[in-house]
C-alpha cells in the first residue's frame, strides 16, 4: 500500500469514526430531551419525593451520564419555533415538544445549556422553577434570577434570541423531512381549530398538498421512506401526514392530473378530522370498546364531512373522501351508504393507504406489522375491504419490501430497503446497516441485483423481514 493510498484510507476511517461519534452524540441528545420533557412532567404533576418524579428525575440523570460519555455539556437551542442541536436542527423533536418550545419562548428561555457537575438536587430544583407560570416568573424578575438565588450553576438558560435564523437571502430549501414535519404542524393547528370551533386553515393544507404533490413528481421512492415515520402519541396527527404521501404517491400512478391530485391529497389529509371530536381516552383504549364508545367511533367520518363542509373552498370529493374512507370496497363498512355500487375512486384510494399506515404503526391495543405482513392482508381483502386494481397498483409502487422495511439478507447482514429499482419488487437497493454477525457498520447503499449470482436462478436476496422493536432497530434513522 502506498503512502496516498494509506492516506485516504486513514482519512476514511477517521471519517467512519466520526460519523459514529455524532450520530451516538445526536442519538443520545434526543434520549436527554425526551427524559427532560418526562422529568419536567413529572415534577407539573407531583411533589419532588414522590415516587414517580423520583424515578422520572433519575432516569434522567442516567441519560444524561450516558451523554457525557461522548460530550462535556449538552445545549439545546431554541431558533424560531424549533430546537436546534449543535446547530443541526431536530425536526422529529420540534414538533413532538413544540409545547415545550412554547413555554421556553413564553418563559424567555432561548436556550439550555447543562454541564457535567449537575447534581440531583440541583437538577429538581431548576425543574420545580421552570413549571412555574411566566407570569409568576417575570413577577419575581425572571427566570434567570431565580435561579441564581437557587444557587443553580451547573444549568444555565440564554436569553431569547440569542440564536438567529438564517437571513432570507442564505436559507436553503427545507428538506423534505422538515416539510413532513411542517405538515403534522398543520394537523395540529387544524385539530386546536376544530376543538375552539374556529375556521379552519385550509390555506395552509392545501400548501402542504402542493409541497408533497412536488416532492412526489420528483422522487417518489424517497418520499415514501417519510412516510415510514410513526409516532405513538401523537397517532392521529403523523397518521393523517402518512396517508397524504401514500395517497399521492398512489394517485400519481393513474391517470390523474394536478388538480385531481390536489382534491384527493387534500381529502387524505384531512380524513380523520372527525377523531379529533372523539376522546383521547377512547382512541387510545386497550380493551374492548363499549357500545357507546364503537358509536363514536362509527361516527367520526359523518363527523369530519361535517367540518369540512362548513369550510368555504374544501371541493366536495374531499369531503366524500372524509365521510367513505372507511365504506369498504364492499359498501358493508361505516357509514351504510345507499344510491351507488363503489365508494368514491379517491374515497377507494384512501381506505387503501389509511389501513396500510395504521397497520404498520405500534398502538396502545396493537403491535405494529412489519409492511410485507401488511401487504398480505391487503391482498387477502381484496375485492372485499379494497379495491383489487388498487392493491395491485399499491403493491407495484411499495414492491414486495416497501421502503422502510428491515430485512435480513441471503449474506446474513441486516439491511433496510431503501428504494425500489426497476420492475422487479423481489430486489431492490437497500442501506446495509449490520454485518452478517449483529454488529454496526458504516452503512452503504447496495443494489441487491449485484447478489443474484450468488444466490443463482430462483434464489432470493431477501430471507426475511424483521420487526423493528424485536431487532432494537429504527429503520427512519437510516431513510
Amino acid at each position: 500500500m502506498n503512502e496516498e493510498t494509506k492516506q485516504e484510507e486513514a482519512a476514511r476511517k477517521e471519517g467512519v469514526l466520526e460519523y459514529f461519534h455524532y450520530r451516538g452524540s445526536l442519538e443520545r441528545a434526543r434520549e436527554v430531551l425526551r427524559l427532560f420533557q418526562a422529568a419536567k412532567k413529572a415534577a407539573s404533576i407531583y411533589p419532588p419525593h414522590h415516587e414517580m418524579c423520583l424515578h422520572a428525575f433519575g432516569e434522567f440523570m442516567q441519560g444524561f451520564h450516558d451523554f457525557l460519555a461522548r460530550r462535556d455539556s449538552f445545549s439545546l437551542q431554541v431558533v424560531g419555533d424549533e430546537f436546534f442541536f449543535e446547530g443541526r436542527l431536530m425536526a422529529r423533536e420540534s414538533v413532538l415538544y413544540y409545547p415545550l418550545i412554547r413555554e421556553f419562548q413564553e418563559k424567555e428561555v432561548g436556550g439550555l445549556n447543562i454541564s457535567g457537575g449537575l447534581e440531583a438536587q440541583e437538577f429538581t430544583d431548576f425543574l420545580y422553577l421552570l413549571n412555574r407560570s411566566a407570569e409568576e416568573l417575570r413577577a419575581r424578575g425572571g427566570l434567570k434570577r431565580l435561579m441564581e438565588a437557587a444557587g443553580i450553576a451547573s444549568i444555565t438558560i440564554d436569553d431569547p434570541g440569542t440564536w438567529k435564523e438564517k437571513p432570507p437571502e442564505s436559507v436553503e430549501r427545507a428538506t423534505a423531512r422538515e416539510e413532513y414535519y411542517e405538515a403534522v404542524n398543520v394537523i395540529r393547528e387544524l385539530a386546536d381549530q376544530v376543538v375552539s370551533d374556529r375556521r379552519l386553515s385550509t390555506g395552509k393544507a392545501n400548501r402542504m398538498v402542493g409541497v408533497m404533490l412536488n416532492r412526489v413528481g420528483e422522487n417518489r421512492s424517497a418520499v415514501l421512506g417519510l412516510a415510514t415515520i410513526k409516532s405513538y402519541d401523537e397517532y392521529t396527527s403523523f397518521h393523517s401526514v402518512n396517508v397524504l404521501i401514500l395517497s399521492l404517491a398512489l394517485g400519481s400512478m393513474l391517470p390523474l392530473d394536478r388538480s385531481a391530485l390536489m382534491i384527493l391529497g387534500t381529502g387524505a389529509l384531512l380524513h380523520d378530522l372527525g377523531k379529533i371530536t372523539i376522546p383521547q381516552g377512547v382512541l387510545t383504549k386497550t380493551g374492548p370498546l363499549t357500545a357507546q364508545e364503537w358509536e363514536m367511533m362509527r361516527d367520526h367520518p359523518a363527523r369530519g364531512a361535517d367540518i369540512l363542509l362548513a369550510q368555504p373552498g374544501v371541493h366536495p370529493l374531499s369531503v366524500m373522501v372524509a365521510y367513505e374512507h372507511h365504506a369498504r370496497y364492499d359498501l358493508t363498512g361505516y357509514p351504510r351508504i345507499g344510491g351507488k355500487k363503489l365508494p368514491g375512486l379517491f374515497s377507494r384510494i384512501v381506505q387503501v393507504c389509511d389501513v396500510y399506515d395504521a397497520m404498520t404503526t405500534t398502538r396502545p391495543y396493537q403491535r405494529a406489522r412489519t409492511p410485507d405482513q401488511a401487504m398480505r392482508v391487503l391482498v387477502k381483502e381484496m375485492g372485499a375491504t379494497f379495491d383489487p386494481l388498487l392493491v395491485k397498483v399499491f403493491i407495484d409502487m411499495m414492491g414486495v419490501y416497501p421502503v422502510g422495511t428491515l430485512v435480513r439478507l441471503v449474506t446474513g447482514e441486516t439491511a433496510v430497503v431503501y428504494e425500489a429499482v426497476g420492475d422487479d419488487a423481489a430486489w431492490p437497493r437497500v442501506k446495509v446497516i449490520r454485518d452478517a454477525a449483529g454488529g454496526e457498520i458504516e452503512p452503504r447503499i447496495m443494489d441487491l441485483a449485484r447478489l443474484a449470482e450468488k444466490v443463482g436462478e430462483g434464489g432470493r436476496a431477501i430471507l426475511e423481514s424483521l420487526h423493528p422493536e424485536d431487532a432494537g432497530i429504527n429503520p427512519q434513522d437510516y431513510l
